[in-house]
């Protein structure tokens, strides 16, 4: 005999509908049709006392009843509902179940007072930020992170169609891995305000079921309307991650560390005489990094649009193809070096996400210093740094 009188998560099917949960809201979203604009209903993740997770879908005609009564956080008794296992085809989902919650006429929901069984305020499925690269070719599902903020988020504003847009990138690590995040527009605002209390150093966030995005070969983290971010939450994994800090345990990758992912590693020489079979694959070499080109500038001015260099003409920035006129524009890391193993020397061009994984700072940090660049023609010292020392590139 079960003491407990409500239903699990894991208990669900769809033998019968006289099913009664206690559950919490944890995210509640709009379903909108992207074609027409057209409201279909609410989405809802519960969680139970047991962490266990599951997607609800209130269809529109239904909605009407419960105006101004669905709210994130609040404890809630549900009963007399139908469940429904996916197809297989559909894409996004928010909780990795085969099985989800369809309210109906008859479904009774009403907000639940009573002392019971603690239910966490947030239940996620974490991933390590290694699989936000690894499951670039999965919509099937969104993704739970956790990570360290790593730099400090910069805001992009352009128009997209003549409408005014923006989005807000930063990087998260998790002392291994590293995934860039990037939120667009009202989302990414909300971000950066919540960015402005007085936080604890080190920022840890959990961004909950985020969209993989993969857009001119760079692997983001994008916001959907599923998407929640929670700054340093009291779940056990920022605890976790935080401890770790605090013991000197929290491993960060430096130039020298190496991950055996099967990628086969050549020699210096061995990359000049590649065949076409390697084009486009990803391939490893252990170098050292010998110079640096600083009759180059370290940094480019680029069009976030277009996401192509501008030049300085006439005391204005203009991008020479959408031709969009830039009093402040945005700025990357533009280096190149020279390379070498015991075989050979080879140019290296070095990405701007690659340089704020190395050496933890944007452009804009630099910049910012004096003691880096003073009038901004310096060679910063942060990046001198990197001369001399081993590290294993992949192209």
């Amino acid at each position: 005999m079960s003491f407990n009188k409500y239903d699990t998560v894991e208990d669900l099917n769809d033998s019968k509908h006289d099913w009664l949960l206690r559950v919490r809201a944890q995210a509640i979203w709009k379903g909108i049709t992207k074609e027409t604009k057209d409201f279909r209903g609410y989405n809802v993740i519960f969680i139970d006392d047991c962490n266990g997770r599951i997607h609800a879908f209130i269809a529109a005609a239904l909605c009407a009843k419960y105006e101004g009564y669905l709210i994130e956080g609040q404890l809630y008794k549900l009963n007399d509902f139908s469940v429904k296992y996916y197809n297989g085809d559909e894409t996004s989902r928010s909780v990795r179940t085969p099985k989800h919650i369809y309210f109906t006429n008859e479904t009774k929901f009403i907000k639940d007072e009573e002392d019971g069984m603690k239910i966490e305020q947030q239940s996620f499925d974490l991933f390590s930020l290694e699989d936000v690269q690894n499951n670039k070719n999965d919509n099937r599902y969104l993704i739970d992170v956790v990570g360290v903020l790593d730099g400090t988020p910069t805001k992009i504003a352009y128009k997209r169609d003549d409408v005014e847009k923006s989005n807000v990138k930063f990087t998260l690590h998790d002392g291994r891995f590293y995934a860039n995040v990037t939120f667009f527009n009202e989302f990414g605002d909300s971000f950066l305000k919540a960015m402005k209390e007085n936080l604890e150093h080190p920022v840890i966030i959990i961004i909950a079921s985020a969209k993989i995005n993969e857009w001119n070969d760079e692997v983001s983290l994008t916001n959907y309307p599923a998407t929640r971010f929670y700054i340093n939450s009291s779940h056990y994994s920022v605890k976790e991650i935080r401890n770790r800090i605090a013991e000197n345990s929290f491993h960060v990758t430096h130039l020298d560390d190496q991950d055996d992912k099967g990628i086969p590693t050549f020699h210096v020489k061995d990359l000049f005489n590649l065949t076409e079979d390697y084009i486009e694959k990803l391939v490893e070499c252990k170098v050292t990094v010998k110079k640096f080109d600083k009759k180059v500038k370290w940094y480019s001015n680029f069009c976030a649009k277009c996401d192509i260099n501008i030049e300085l003409v006439d005391r204005k920035y203009q991008c020479g193809q959408c031709r969009k006129i830039y009093l402040y524009p945005d700025k990357r890391y533009q280096l190149t070096s020279l390379c070498s193993d015991n075989t050979g020397t080879v140019p290296i061009i070095w990405t701007d996400e690659e340089v704020i994984r190395l050496c933890g700072k944007t452009v804009y940090d630099i910049i910012a210093d004096d003691e880096e660049v003073e009038d901004g023609d310096k060679f910063p010292t942060a990046l001198q740094e990197f001369q001399k020392k081993k590290s294993t590139t992949s192209q």
